[in-house]
């Protein structure tokens, strides 16, 4: 069994998710309308979290959707659980990690069409390998890492996150 080492615990996430909510707020304060759309499972999760933090502190008005990445033969499409519209809309787009880029990088070639007025993203973890172009705007941790390590972020059933090197 591979060795796991845990890089950030459940409280050092939350405190992270709160800056990035702060963040996301000052870049977004004067705007219309706050749509936060969630990659799968733990980024809806983390997104759900943001959502909570801003609203904490603003009248802005938030809209959160969740999306999953489904392969299909040799690509991959995007699932989506009810229709949105995020015309002229700031979009925030989350997910847990940051690797390549390349989901990143597809979930924003696909919500481009739909005429946002602007679309930023965040991650708690940002790899720093990016192979595709995508800028990752706020994120918890910056990690170099090599590419024979992995990061894992877990939920478990207490809905506690914790992200681990292995």
């Amino acid at each position: 069994m591979e060795a796991k080492n845990l890089i950030l615990n459940n409280n050092d996430i939350q405190s992270k998710i709160k800056r990035i909510s702060l963040e996301v707020y000052e870049e977004v304060f004067n705007d219309e309308k706050l749509t936060i759309i969630g990659i799968s499972k733990n980024g809806y999760e983390i997104a759900k979290k943001i959502k909570n933090f801003i609203e904490e502190y603003s009248n802005l008005k938030i809209k959160i959707h969740k999306i999953d990445i489904l392969k299909k033969g040799k690509g991959y499409e995007i699932k989506i659980e009810e229709k949105y519209d995020i015309n002229n809309s700031t979009v925030l787009l989350v997910d847990d990690v940051s690797q390549s880029g390349r989901t990143l990088q597809f979930v924003i070639s696909n919500l481009i069409n739909l005429n946002p007025s602007k679309i930023k993203t965040s991650v708690i973890v940002n790899r720093d390998q990016t192979l595709f172009p995508v800028k990752v705007d706020f994120s918890g941790v910056k990690l170099s890492t090599s590419v024979n390590e992995h990061i894992d972020f877990i939920i478990d059933e207490k809905k506690e996150f914790n992200v681990f090197l292995s």
